[in-house]
């Protein structure tokens, strides 16, 4: 009889570890399909342009040049994302001086982001003007509050009936 207790005992022990570990706060979210990425594109595209108001004409010779833009923009964000990971994942740790190069390339690449953003911005101030180029900042902004904001919503409810 005691036996069986101490058996029943550590078997609700392991149970609760389960649930325990269950319980906790999931890892990051998986990567999103290549489907989902070009639909949120899609999505960002309508909402921008219609935020800024653009014309046909406008859109199509202010699309081409924010395409390009941001995928200069992602390339340099995704460098540094990818040094931080490695770093993180070295076996061991790293060197004092593997850090200061780390942090010389992440101030380099900070640098070349903002003078991306500078050139573009004055690409984007002759297709657009001034006053809808700043604009553009605030509606990157809120596109992407927008986007978090349906994330946590799935998160609590689950996708929507047509995402399942």
């Amino acid at each position: 009889m005691k036996n069986a207790m101490q058996r029943l005992t550590m078997l609700c022990f392991a149970a609760l570890q389960v649930l325990a570990a269950s319980a906790q706060e999931p890892g990051p979210p998986p990567p999103l399909s290549p489907e989902r990425l070009q639909e949120m594109k899609a999505q960002r595209t309508a909402y921008i342009t219609t935020k800024l108001g653009l014309t046909p004409d406008e859109a199509q010779r202010f699309w081409p040049v924010y395409n390009e833009y941001d995928e200069a923009r992602e390339r340099l964000r995704r460098e540094v994302h990818d040094m931080h990971r490695s770093a993180k994942d070295k076996e061991g740790g790293m060197s004092e001086a593997e850090a200061k190069q780390i942090l010389a390339k992440v101030r380099s690449n900070r640098q070349q982001e903002l003078d991306l953003e500078a050139r573009y911005t004055d690409r984007f101030v002759k297709l657009i003007g001034a006053v809808r180029t700043v604009e553009l900042h605030g509606a990157e902004r809120d596109f992407q509050r927008e986007v978090l904001r349906r994330f946590k919503q799935e998160d609590r409810h689950g996708p929507p009936p047509g995402k399942r």
